[in-house]
């Protein structure tokens, strides 16, 4: 009978609570760590208590004494909960969950008590394991795309580019893991004539979305052979450039050597010098400016 009256009672409060101040919404992620806020004002003899509102209520952490009282704590929860024990006395009790597992989600009733009163704050929590990779493969005529370790379970699309005007066939297949999280695979189709497109496989949940794309293989061959073709011919331009300008030079030089022979032998113009600039291969004849007289 005391059971009962303790169950509605709780009942009661919580109803009348959450009219009045609501639920605060706290996102926890997958096998990471994770606060649940919760402050009281600060008074003597402060007593802590965390409870998950399922079946019942379960104890996740309690803390009353002057220290931390595990011995009737939720065994999903032994080794994965804390407190900022020294931050207690300043009205701090927030609860620290490590490795969250989809299985922590839902309501949690934060009770803190002390010779001030009593408190309650209400939590909800929402676990998230987002995408994290997006795997495509090629097989046959099919295109294979894959993502594993998500929650809530995702969606997945295909798309095209360029946008394909036609259909795009595909099978998708959903599997839940034991650690409740979702692993989804898509198998599409590939027409035999749509050889220029680049596949595009999407993966979404709430959280996030991740993209994979995969170019047709005979359409990454042909840019290849391309590629190839175009650096054959820029080597063969260039190894016929070489020799041209090879023996370019060899006639400017000749050229160059033979003009300063005959100025020797003929010698300098009348009134001028030879003059070789060591910084250019030219040769100059000067002429003297010839003195004005008035």
């Amino acid at each position: 009978m005391t059971e009962v009256k303790c169950v509605v009672f709780w009942g009661v409060v919580t109803f009348f609570w959450t009219l009045c101040r609501g639920d605060r919404d706290v996102s926890c992620v997958f096998s990471e760590v994770c606060i649940l806020p919760c402050s009281f004002q600060p008074a003597d003899g402060p007593a802590v208590r965390w409870t998950r509102l399922a079946a019942g209520g379960s104890v996740v952490h309690s803390y009353y004494d002057g220290r931390d009282q595990v011995q009737h704590q939720n065994q999903n929860f032994r080794g994965r909960t804390s407190l900022f024990v020294d931050q207690i006395s300043s009205g701090n009790a927030s609860l620290l969950l490590t490795g969250v597992k989809v299985q922590d989600q839902g309501r949690y009733v934060c009770n803190c008590s002390s010779s001030a009163g009593t408190r309650l704050a209400f939590i909800r929590v929402s676990v998230d394991a987002p995408v994290k990779t997006v795997n495509l493969r090629r097989a046959e005529n099919r295109i294979i795309c894959s993502s594993d370790g998500i929650y809530p379970e995702p969606n997945l699309s295909w798309s095209t580019e360029p946008q394909s005007k036609f259909v795009l066939h595909s099978s998708t297949l959903v599997q839940l893991t034991e650690q409740q999280l979702f692993n989804i695979s898509s198998s599409l189709t590939v027409p035999d004539n749509n050889t220029d497109l680049t596949y595009v496989c999407t993966v979404t949940t709430r959280k996030n979305h991740k993209t994979g794309r995969l170019v047709n293989p005979e359409t990454a061959g042909r840019a290849q052979g391309l590629g190839i073709v175009a650096g054959v011919i820029l080597v063969s331009m260039s190894t016929m450039a070489v020799p041209f300008c090879v023996e370019k030079c060899i006639k400017s030089r000749k050229s160059k050597r033979f003009l300063q022979q005959n100025i020797l032998l003929e010698g300098p113009p009348e009134n001028g010098s030879l003059v070789e600039t060591p910084d250019s291969e030219e040769t100059q004849i000067l002429h003297p400016q010839e003195n004005q007289t008035g």
